[in-house]
């Protein structure tokens, strides 16, 4: 195998022309003698009048100036060269070294390079004979030296052979010759084209996308005229991707327009914009800068007119109005057969109005691209720096994959210090960037009315993340139309639905919104329309200074859930009164919130009331009617019963009181006569439905589900004709359904798994609108007369669900057969042994027959069939023949050990994704070979066969997941290798990774990475590790075989808890090598070659135990290493004296080691950050460590645990390490610490174990943790007074210390102390510490934050 072949997606590639500003567009290299007054001069000509800057030496250098260099940098300084190769072009030695420089800059640069044969035969050029040989008779006769000339013979074979253009084939006329060439040129110039794009990352994926749907390379598409939209929500790339396209494919048309900010050119001038947008199009395309159209109406007709026959490419960017796209580019007859319109906007509404052929959202960035881009502009460079990485982090968390805020964010933020990082970042979380906020406002205003803009508003506020149909009757009880409101916030990007139907927005957006709401009440809170903060809802609640301006209030607590179920613990506490003023509040969202007092003054036109863990026992008997209440949701109660008195509730739709865990019985439904949804799931206790439930003429949905204690419904609820949803999964006291059922005639969905029912009534049959039916794993059945003897009536069905029936051959039910639009049937768990013909279920996708013990053959199976499992099939003997079966995705058949083969198997391996056989032992070695040899998918799965006879072929991979990652885009791939089965063997995986996912390019890098579970105790043997990485399409040479060779271009290697590993590769021409993790592969002993690699390198090598002695000497030499992880290497006894000459070294780790000894060159490490030697065996108990290690300026983490060092064998100048932020010291021996105030930067210092220390001396004001636990001989502890960031405390078991000074100074950013065993600390120490948590709990509501505090505890 050629595991190049299998990388080629690494291999690097020249740099391309684009990235490069060129002085020259053209550098005309010729013989002056022969051509400078006549071709030379003619092409030249022609170039310069075309608009081409063509570099010519005489018009370009004065004579005194025309010198070698500077023709060497015009040479440089081009994008393309020709060359001029005439008669005597070779007789000059300029010429020659000319062409020489031009080859080079075609190989270093990327430059284009156009032979032009004038009057000479191009093998006279390519083999010097001719006047090219008479030439070189001079020169080698001559003062040239033997190599140089050879380079000129070289350059002039390599010249010839490149794509030229000759005059012979012009038939002599020059006229012709040059036009020809000048064509030739513009079609590789294009640069005075290209639109100027900065810092582009993540592009390529989407470009590659949209060219699919602009269809341009379709050869049936050339003729077609294509319109394609670009949408998204403002500042997402929209612009960028247009550009980019722009930019690839202008040249290939005859004309091209980029109309940019075409809403702008609108909104200032209208119809004149108009006009300005139509002349600008027929002048970029006509190339011409004279073209006035006076008025909309010309300027539609001369489009029309003059472009109907031009093959154009046109960009209609930012446009937001339908007259727009009717003046620029109404019909696709206005342009030529072949042109391609592409129009970017954040209306999709727009694209439909037009009629576009397709259409592409742009999608948000990813973190991977998100931190390039943001590092673009923060750090002007791909990547953070180091000491930024964790606020970088931060603001790419704000931005949420937005290019527009990274860009606005990353560029306010260059070259500042991380002071004023901190700063803006707190800024932004509490007060939205104004200029991102400035560009996301134009979508919100520009909606169509007050209506949809209200819709937003509330949806920003109080329903991110529900379902859009919940959300939309409540807001229809608005009187906003929210179905058409919400689709119209779709179409403007405003709002997006989740794949489960929730309204989702992004988090710039949501706060823009919420900045509207604040502006519009000028920021006061009382007079906001809308409150969400919990701040200003607790201060207006407690103040009760509510108004009538406030339509919406949202108050969300935290609590703790078991004990708020099982207790009596007091709830946050407001008066109900403080709502009396708010007399328009249609919508409250509260969450453990209690409220006393009266609620006859409560707020009487509620539309939503959403109260969770509800704290009384029944709604209030003074709480007014609420006539427009749409919906009331109150789940997580502690109602035992609903109303005592019912009143009338007209509007209300939605009644959910989901895990009221103390409510028995359901509420009276009298006075809800127009309920349409009732959620009762989870009420444990609920034991009775309320008969009026039968009366409810528009009730569809019903949710018992698990409810326990629930044996039966009323009669009366059978007669409902409106019931669409009846769920009763895990019901388990519900032992009957009634006759009655068959006359629910709405009824679509039955679920009630893991019920008591016994016996499914006939009427059944009767439900012909029935298409979901599941009944699984119910109790207490016989073995027959479950079902009715046929299913044939329910004709609807799309999902059947009889697991667990302990269905025999006599009672399953006949003609299933016949549900002919069946698509889901899950018949596992059965006693059957066979099944009737499956056949003509010719719209069945997925077949579950797991754990069907007795079944012994599968019959024949649809076509369209999907997914086949049959896990436990321990009788099966025999399969259909699936060679027909060309839409079979996966099949699991583990365990079933009789099974021979599967007939025409191998016809349908193209369109499978998973095969698992596992256990299946009696397998035919010919059906094995088939499938494995022919498996050509790619993506997540494989084949999973048992076995250990691998065929030489075969790369077979372990139980570990495997994980293909493209460390440039981010993507990555997971495939589970082995499937959970108790039991250990052999198994073999065949599978392929697809690059569709991966979105590998070329000279991307690629890391192969094997994780293995240390807890799992299953090992299958390891026979061969191979990853097969698929580019375009599947090619059987794409396999890598770790044991033979590696990708000399590979970057990554993750090889850890290898523990058979022994050897690998040599690494000295893995040039490219920048990681390298081979932890816990205890048989290896070295790693070849690993000195030679040139980049900046991390090894991670923890507990290699059995590296040879000149290896781990050797390894101090690398200079290029930036990480060296040693833990663990239990047997490395040496850090030798080089370790100093290690300059890129930035992080150093050898705990567990047996060194004894660190070097004094140690110091010379200046980039050194992290240094950890903790745990160190075998040391003499002086001259560990150099006596002072203050020339260690940039270390940010110390570790030195367990030394036993003494006060003599401290380390000198620890104070002075100004840029520490981690210290851990624990364990040792000294008895005082010099003072570490100065270590401004110091955030975490451990003395744990210190058991000799006296006194912790002054510390920095900036420490947040400090943990000192069983420092028993501590007696003195610093003035806290001052330490304003203290978070965290621990000094359990310093029985010495009687005080803590200062400390109740500083209680204000403390989240946890701990003092157990501090049994001397004086009574007045004591007290101060319970009076902390006092506070913290007074101060709850508003912080949100307790700390932890516990205390000494005596005897």
């Amino acid at each position: 195998m050629d595991a190049r072949k299998a990388h080629k997606a690494s291999s690097s590639s020249s740099p391309s022309s684009s990235s490069k500003r060129w002085e020259y567009q053209v550098f005309l290299s010729f013989r002056g003698e022969d051509t400078r007054k006549g071709f030379t001069g003619h092409l030249h000509a022609a170039l310069s009048d075309a608009g081409i800057r063509a570099f010519l030496d005489d018009n370009e250098l004065k004579r005194a100036e025309f010198i070698k260099t500077q023709l060497e940098q015009a040479i440089n300084g081009s994008m393309i060269s020709i060359i001029v190769f005439s008669k005597s072009y070779a007789d000059s030695a300029w010429c020659l070294d000319e062409l020489v420089k031009i080859m080079e800059c075609r190989e270093r640069l990327g430059q284009q390079v156009i032979p032009l044969f004038y009057n000479v035969d191009a093998s006279d050029v390519r083999k010097q004979t001719g006047s090219f040989a008479q030439a070189f008779e001079k020169h080698e006769a001559g003062k040239h030296e033997k190599e140089k000339v050879l380079r000129w013979r070289n350059a002039l074979s390599q010249a010839a052979d490149l794509c030229g253009e000759d005059l012979k084939n012009a038939d002599g006329h020059e006229a012709k010759f040059i036009n020809k060439i000048l064509g030739v040129v513009n079609k590789q110039l294009y640069s005075k084209y290209q639109l100027d794009i900065e810092h582009l990352v993540g592009i390529t994926s989407r470009v590659k996308v949209l060219s699919n749907h602009l269809d341009i390379e379709n050869s049936g598409s050339k003729d077609v005229v294509r319109m394609i939209g670009i949408w998204g929500m403002g500042g997402i790339g929209k612009t960028t991707l247009a550009k980019t396209i722009y930019n690839k494919f202008e040249r290939i048309f005859e004309g091209r327009s980029f109309l940019a900010n075409v809403r702008e050119v609108f909104a200032n001038q209208r119809s004149n914009g108009l006009v300005g947008l139509q002349e600008q199009l027929l002048n970029d395309i006509l190339k011409s800068d004279g073209i006035k159209v006076g008025s909309v109406a010309k300027g539609i007709d001369m489009i029309r007119e003059r472009l109907c026959c031009k093959r154009a490419l046109v960009i209609i960017d930012d446009a937001d109005d339908l007259q727009q796209l009717k003046a620029i580019a109404r019909a696709r007859d206005w342009f030529g057969p072949g042109s391609r319109i592409v129009i970017t906007t954040r209306n999709q509404h727009l694209l439909h109005q037009v009629g576009v052929d397709s259409t592409y959202m742009a999608q948000a960035m990813n973190e991977k691209e998100a931190l390039e881009l943001f590092s673009r502009h923060a750090f002007e460079s791909g990547y953070p720096n180091q000491e930024y990485l964790n606020l970088s982090n931060r603001v790419i968390r704000y931005c949420q994959g937005l290019p527009l805020a990274l860009e606005v964010v990353g560029s306010f933020l260059i070259k500042r210090p991380i002071a004023e990082w901190e700063s803006h970042l707190e800024k932004l979380e509490r007060s939205p960037d104004g200029d991102i906020q400035n560009i996301l406002r134009i979508s919100f205003d520009g909606l169509p009315d007050h209506t949809n803009r209200e819709i937003f508003l509330d949806i920003s506020c109080f329903f991110i993340g529900m379902d859009r149909d919940y959300v939309t009757q409540i807001l229809d009880g608005c009187g906003f139309s929210a179905t058409i409101g919400i689709s119209v916030l779709i179409e403007r990007c405003l709002v997006t639905v989740s794949e489960q139907n929730k309204l989702m927005m992004h988090d710039l957006l949501r706060d823009m919104g919420r900045v509207i709401v604040r502006e519009n009440a000028r920021g006061h809170p009382e007079k906001f329309s809308r409150l969400w903060k919990h701040e200003d809802v607790t201060d207006l609640l407690s103040d009760e200074s509510g108004t009538e301006e406030i339509e919406g209030v949202a108050l969300h607590l935290d609590l703790d859930v078991d004990s708020y179920l099982h207790s009596d613990l007091d709830l946050a506490r407001f008066s109900a009164q403080a709502f009396t003023n708010m007399k328009k509040l249609r919508l409250l969202h509260l969450s453990n919130v209690e409220l006393t007092g009266e609620y006859k003054d409560f707020p009487k036109k509620l539309i939503w009331l959403c109260w969770h863990y509800f704290p009384l026992e029944s709604i209030p008997d003074d709480f007014p009617m609420q006539p427009k209440l749409v919906a009331l949701d109150l789940h997580h109660s502690k109602l035992k019963i609903v109303w005592k008195d019912c009143k009338l509730h007209q509007n209300l739709k939605i009644l959910n009181l989901s895990r009221s865990y103390r409510l028995a019985k359901s509420p009276d439904f009298s006075k809800l006569p127009n309920l349409e949804e009732l959620i009762l799931e989870s009420c444990r206790r609920l034991s009775e439905v309320h008969s009026s439930i039968g009366d409810l003429g528009r009730l569809s949905l019903v949710n018992l589900g698990f409810c326990g204690m629930l044996k039966d419904l009323p009669l009366n609820f059978y007669k409902s004709k409106s019931i669409e949803t009846l769920l009763l999964n895990g019901c388990t006291s519900f032992e009957k359904l009634a006759e009655g059922l068959g006359d629910m005639v709405s009824l679509t969905t039955l679920k009630a798994d893991s019920t008591a029912i016994r016996q499914i009534p006939s009427s059944i049959l009767q439900l012909k609108k029935l298409k979901d039916l599941s009944l699984c794993h119910v109790g207490g059945s016989p073995s027959t007369t479950l079902l009715p003897p046929s299913l044939q009536s329910l004709s609807s069905l799309r999902a059947l669900a009889l697991a667990s029936w302990r269905l025999t051959d006599d009672a399953f039910p006949k003609d299933l057969g016949s549900l002919i639009y069946l698509e889901n049937l899950n018949l596992a768990t059965n006693d059957f042994c066979s099944l009737p013909s499956l056949s003509r279920l010719s719209r069945l996708h997925d077949l579950s027959l797991i754990n069907c013990k007795n079944l012994r053959a599968i019959p024949d199976l649809p076509t369209n069939l999907k997914v086949l499992k049959a896990y436990g099939c321990i009788a099966l003997e025999k399969m259909p023949d699936f060679s027909e079966m060309s839409n079979i995705r996966e099949l699991y058949l583990p365990d079933s050990g009789k099974l021979t083969e599967i007939p025409g198997l191998d016809k349908s391996l193209n369109s499978m994704t998973r095969i698992h056989m596992e256990k299946c032992t009696n397998l035919t070695a010919d059906f094995r070979k088939n499938i494995l040899q022919g498996w050509t998918s790619c993506g997540y799965g494989g084949i999973f066969l048992s076995g250990n006879d691998i065929p030489d072929w075969f790369h077979c991979v372990h139980d570990n997941d495997i994980v293909i990652k493209n460390m440039t885009e981010g993507n990555e791939l997971v495939a589970r290798i082995l499937p959970n089965y108790p039991n250990k063997g052999y198994y073999l995986w065949q599978g392929q990774l697809s690059n569709d996912e991966l979105k590998l390019q070329d000279g991307d890098k690629v890391l192969i990475e094997i994780i293995v579970e240390p807890d799992n105790w299953m090992k299958a043997e390891v026979k061969k590790t191979g990853v097969s990485l698929v580019w375009d399409k599947f090619m059987n040479e794409n396999m890598l075989d770790y044991h033979l060779h590696l990708p000399t271009n590979l970057s990554v290697l993750k090889a850890n808890d290898c523990p058979e590993l022994e050897t690998i590769p040599d690494f000295s021409k893995m040039w490219n090598m920048r990681e390298l993790y081979l932890s816990d592969s205890f048989k290896l002993t070295e790693v070849p070659g690993l000195d030679k690699p040139l980049n900046s390198m991390r090894i991670h090598m923890e507990g290699c135990t059995n590296l040879t002695a000149d290896f781990r000497n050797n390894i101090l030499l690398f200079k290029s290493i930036e990480t060296l992880t040693l833990n663990g290497c239990r047997r490395f006894e040496k850090l030798a004296d080089g370790l100093g000459d290690m300059v890129s070294l930035t992080t150093l780790k050898a705990d567990y080691t047996a060194i004894r000894q660190i070097p004094s060159s140690i110091l010379k490490l200046k980039k050194l950050k992290a240094l950890s030697l903790c745990d160190v065996k075998g040391w003499p108990s002086t001259n560990r460590l150099p006596p002072s290690l203050q020339s260690l300026s940039s270390l940010r983490e110390l570790a030195l645990t367990n030394w036993s060092l003494t006060d003599d064998a401290f380390p000198k100048g620890l104070g002075s390490l100004i840029s520490l932020a981690n210290l851990d010291l624990a364990s040792n021996d000294f008895c005082s610490l010099p003072s570490l105030s100065r270590i401004s930067q110091l955030q975490d210092l451990s003395l744990n174990k210190c058991k000799n220390l006296h006194a912790i001396p002054d510390l920095p004001t900036n420490l947040k943790v400090l943990k000192a636990d069983d420092c028993i001989a501590v007696k003195k502890m610093p003035d806290f007074s001052e330490m304003s960031n203290i978070r965290e405390l621990y000094l359990r078991e310093s029985g010495k210390i009687t005080e803590i000074p200062g400390l109740d100074k500083s209680l204000n950013s403390m989240t946890r102390i701990h003092t157990e065993k501090c049994t001397n600390l004086t009574a007045d120490s004591n007290m101060a510490l319970p009076v902390l948590l006092q506070h913290y709990r007074t101060d709850a509501m508003t912080s949100q934050r307790t700390p932890s505090y516990t205390p000494m505890r005596s005897g």
